[in-house]
């Protein structure tokens, strides 16, 4: 009876070591996936532009700035936003960024009009991008701009 208990215990130990190598053997490896790292925006102080957005791109001169940022995403590609308030129409704003543009070396690749709601101009010139988005508020329109230079 010894010896059958004997053998048991060690048929026991060798199930449990073959469980344990087969498990360590087998295991599912988990394994993060690296976090990308995002850029940082900068903002500018209130009521300002960063200093490398084109002034020439805030159509309204007696417009209120209400946020401007930009963003190094690499060595060669930055992006320069900023948002203003004009008590003019999305319909004017449009209108004048539609002849804006092309006479200041942008070529307008695509627009959308929704009027009253919004409007939406996009321009390249050589390799930078142009994105103006124009809203309807209650006493005028919000304008957020977007300047990517690569």
């Amino acid at each position: 009876m010894r010896d059958s208990k004997r053998i048991w215990v060690w048929v026991g130990v060798a199930v449990v070591v073959v469980a344990v190598a087969a498990w360590l053997i087998w295991k599912p490896t988990t394994t993060k996936a690296p976090v990308a790292s995002v850029p940082t925006p900068v903002y500018a102080s209130q009521g300002q532009l960063v200093p490398q957005f084109p002034k020439g791109l805030i159509i309204d001169s007696k417009a209120a700035i209400s946020g401007s940022y930009s963003i190094n995403y690499s060595s060669s590609t930055n992006q320069y936003a900023a948002e203003y308030y004009s008590s003019s129409t999305v319909t004017s704003l449009y209108n004048q960024y539609q002849t804006y543009l092309p006479r200041n070396s942008w070529t307008v690749i695509g627009s959308i009009t929704t009027r009253p709601s919004y409007d939406v101009i996009w321009a390249s010139q050589g390799n930078d991008q142009l994105q103006v988005i124009i809203g309807t508020q209650k006493k005028g329109s919000q304008v957020t701009v977007t300047y990517t230079e690569k």
